[in-house]
């Protein structure tokens, strides 16, 4: 029966209808969310002209219920007295009691049923549909939850941090489609199912406010996320790209050079490029962070390691300050970790000479401190060591004579001391056997030199 008939029975009883409605809760209308989330993706999608009258729905457009408003109207209607009185139906007459041994004058009389009202049939109504089937509320709580697993949850607390700043960004501001969902594995770096492409994406825009990324001399994000002009003046002014290796698997990203933030897998912003579609279970997950002298400030985050499938970790030529953090031991892919000409502090982390894979560690022109680990003996690949122009201290270990792929070790402008092992000078390229360490250079001239140095290949 059709929900406007079953209302215009219910009406038969106005008094009757009326105190029925007293008795029931009255059907809430659904109110429309106020998400930023949801504002910012219909006018992103408005801008776009994508916004179809299905999509205008599901963003919370039209959440007014039709349906609900025609019941309110009818009920109003026939609650008002507007329509004429009904008709009672006939009672029958009270019957006197009769005397024994008398027979019943109404034996065989069919009682006329009892006035019955038709209950008002609500059809259902889908409420409004919502990205991730999740309300924003909930949707924003759980990717708050589940990127409490990357960061320290207290600091999303606390609005002025890189992390509370991306956090809000991925959860209100990203504009990227299809929507990335806390409570589904979506498209992007996923590890082979293992991992939810929203922790890579945070943990790139983490790296973007902790190093001042809205300064960056070129890649910084759009003015507006949901405006593609804006976006396209962010992009035209993005020229970075990584620097090439000649790695032999395929890239994603490599050659992009669209704006950080913008709504496009985080491996096409400029200066990013991930593995490829050759590599199932690193597909899309990234590869290479490079900058060079793009006004990189701020300091290094932590949540970098948790980027662990990394091979070329490159930010040069910047005024990023601060530590190095531990945590970046645990990049255990990474090759060349490059970081020369900021104002990075502190000692070399222990966890650093722990990298196996690393071939580069290229640090000078710092101000770090401490010494050179004995550990580093540990990094049987390393190709490349440059930690001049430093305030490291302390002698040169003698583990540094096991690397025997070094080839180019610069350690001039520093405060060692001391005298160059013999294992080391053994690793030069014109002793017997040859060695491969073509360049080796310390402070070993002045009178008397700062380290005692025979087998260098220059003093500074």
């Amino acid at each position: 029966m059709g929900m406007k008939s079953a209302i215009l029975l219910a009406g038969v009883a106005t008094a009757a209808a009326a105190g029925r409605a007293e008795q029931r809760p009255q059907a809430q209308e659904r109110k429309p969310s106020n998400s930023r989330f949801l504002r910012n993706r219909k006018k992103a999608a408005t801008k776009r002209g994508r916004l179809t009258n299905r999509t205008l729905k599901k963003h919370g457009r039209h959440d007014v219920d039709i349906t609900a408003e025609d019941v309110g109207f009818w009920t109003r209607t026939l609650q008002g007295g507007s329509l004429p009185a009904p008709t009672p139906f006939p009672t029958p007459r009270p019957q006197s009691t009769p005397e024994p041994q008398t027979p019943n004058p109404t034996d065989g009389f069919e009682p006329t049923p009892a006035p019955t009202t038709v209950e008002p049939t609500f059809e259902p109504t889908e409420g409004p549909s919502f990205p991730c089937n999740l309300e924003p509320e909930e949707r924003a709580a759980q990717i708050r939850e589940l990127l409490g697993t990357v960061s320290d949850p207290a600091l999303f607390d606390d609005p002025a941090t890189p992390q509370a700043q991306a956090l809000d960004w991925i959860t209100n501001e990203d504009t990227i489609e299809p929507v990335l969902c806390p409570n589904e594995i979506g498209e992007g770096c996923t590890r082979g199912g293992s991992v939810n492409p929203l922790v890579q994406r945070y943990a790139l825009a983490v790296f973007y406010y902790g190093t001042d990324g809205d300064d960056w001399e070129q890649c910084s994000a759009p003015d507006d996320f949901s405006d593609p002009a804006s976006i396209a003046v962010a992009d035209a002014a993005c020229e970075r790209v990584v620097t090439p290796f000649g790695v032999a698997n395929e890239r994603v990203g490599d050659t992009s050079t669209d704006a950080w933030l913008g709504p496009v897998n985080e491996c096409f912003w400029g200066g990013v490029a991930c593995w490829g579609s050759d590599t199932p279970n690193l597909n899309l997950c990234i590869d290479q962070l490079d900058f060079e002298n793009d006004g990189l400030s701020g300091s290094l985050v932590e949540e970098v390691s948790v980027l662990d499938t990394l091979r070329f970790l490159i930010l040069e030529q910047g005024t990023i300050s601060g530590p190095i953090p531990a945590s970046y031991g645990d990049l255990e892919r990474l090759l060349i970790l490059d970081m020369d000409f900021n104002d990075l502090s502190g000692s070399i982390p222990d966890e650093i000479y722990g990298l196996r894979s690393l071939q580069q560690l290229d640090l000078n022109d710092n101000e770090i401190t401490g010494s050179i680990s004995p550990s580093i003996g540990d990094l049987e690949f390393l190709t490349f060591f440059q930690i001049d122009h430093n305030l490291l201290s302390g002698t040169i270990p003698t583990e540094m004579g096991e690397l025997d792929n070094l080839r180019i070790a610069f350690l001039s402008v520093n405060d060692l001391t001391g005298t160059m092992p013999e294992e080391v000078c053994a690793l030069r390229n014109n002793t017997s056997p040859p060695g491969v360490l073509g360049v080796l250079v310390t402070d070993c001239a002045g009178d008397p030199p700062e380290v005692e140095c025979p087998c260098c290949s220059s003093c500074a």
